[in-house]
């Protein structure tokens, strides 16, 4: 049975190996690159606020007006045609589509754990 300093050590390994994948690299890159654009930055926090100021309306009840979700849809369609947030987006949903395979070569093992045994 592994203790600890083995599953630290396989955990190492395992965050060793993702951070020279094409996809990890691709994903840190991107995020580089959008914190390096001015421009990208102001309309991704724009985008932001306006998802958070519906989100207020929604929780209180208040309703969401044409004009917020012309505004939203605005933010959407600038963010399309801006290249590094193109490229953010797609690089992470690379990104989360590699970490839920992992997690689920992680979670496999530990499911039959949480399986009941079958009575005899």
């Amino acid at each position: 049975m592994p203790d600890i300093q083995d599953l630290l050590a396989k955990a190492r390994a395992l965050g060793e190996a993702l951070a020279v994948h094409p996809t990890v690299k691709a994903h840190h890159a991107a995020q580089r690159a959008v914190r390096a654009d001015a421009a990208a930055q102001k309309l991704l926090q724009d985008y932001q606020s306006q998802i958070a100021h519906i989100q207020e309306l929604e929780a209180t009840g208040r309703p969401v007006e044409v004009a917020d979700k012309q505004k939203l849809k605005s933010f959407e369609t600038q963010m399309a045609g801006q290249d590094s947030l193109k490229t953010l987006m797609r690089t992470q949903a690379d990104y989360v589509a590699l970490m839920a395979q992992v997690n689920g070569a992680i979670d496999g093992p530990l499911a039959a754990l949480a399986t009941p045994e079958k009575p005899a």
